[in-house]
């Protein structure tokens, strides 16, 4: 027990000082922290190796998770961009704190496990992909208070019109925190670190 404490206060102190001294106990620029964390419905999602996933495979780590589409043309591209950078900067400068990123398709229709692993390969290798059916994802969706609308053009040709929120979940899997757009590395970085840290200062009662 006493070793987990110590290795709590450990990476608490490293998060902290990550941050310019200005910054330190200063809330998130571009995220909101929730007052309570909230659980999510946990969906059997099956990842982009063709594994069964849920949320309790989440646990013991920081995530930051964003939905999207491998036919996106620019929203998603962008974001996991960002995504990808963001997380390179935690990496380097404290490997210890890096966050795990998991990227859910809201269109299981075309994105198959294959695909989805061959597109995130273009931003990052170490990400995590998923998707269910439509129904299987309504309660989460329905939860994090995340739109999906999709337009009809005939047969495969469809638009899948969604938000750009990054929605952060602590190590016990529950949602702490949301950043929305537009989003820029470096504040996706910074804002996770002081996210990171005050949970860590104060962590939620289970």
């Amino acid at each position: 027990m006493l070793r987990i404490l110590v290795v709590g206060l450990v990476v608490l102190v490293a998060a902290m000082f990550l941050l310019p001294r200005s910054e330190r106990g200063a809330p998130p620029q571009a995220a909101t922290i929730l007052p309570e964390p909230r659980v999510l419905p946990d969906v059997a999602l099956v990842d982009h190796l063709g594994q069964p996933l849920s949320f309790d495979d989440l646990r013991g780590n920081f995530t930051l998770l964003f939905f999207g589409f491998t036919n996106c043309p620019d929203v998603c591209p962008l974001t996991l961009k960002v995504l990808a950078e963001a997380r390179a900067e935690v990496a380097r400068r404290a490997p210890q704190l890096t966050p795990r990123v998991l990227f859910v398709s809201v269109d299981p229709h075309r994105d198959t496990a294959e695909r989805i692993a061959t597109y995130l390969k273009g931003f990052d290798a170490e990400f995590i992909g998923a998707t269910a059916t439509d129904a299987t994802l309504k309660p989460l969706l329905d939860t994090l208070g995340v739109t999906v609308q999709k337009h009809d053009h005939g047969g495969e040709q469809y638009n899948v019109v969604h938000n750009s929120a990054i929605y952060v979940l602590g190590p016990d899997a529950k949602w702490i925190a949301v950043s929305t757009g537009p989003h820029q590395p470096a504040i996706v970085a910074a804002d996770y670190l002081k996210i990171r840290q005050r949970y860590r200062a104060a962590p939620p009662a289970a």
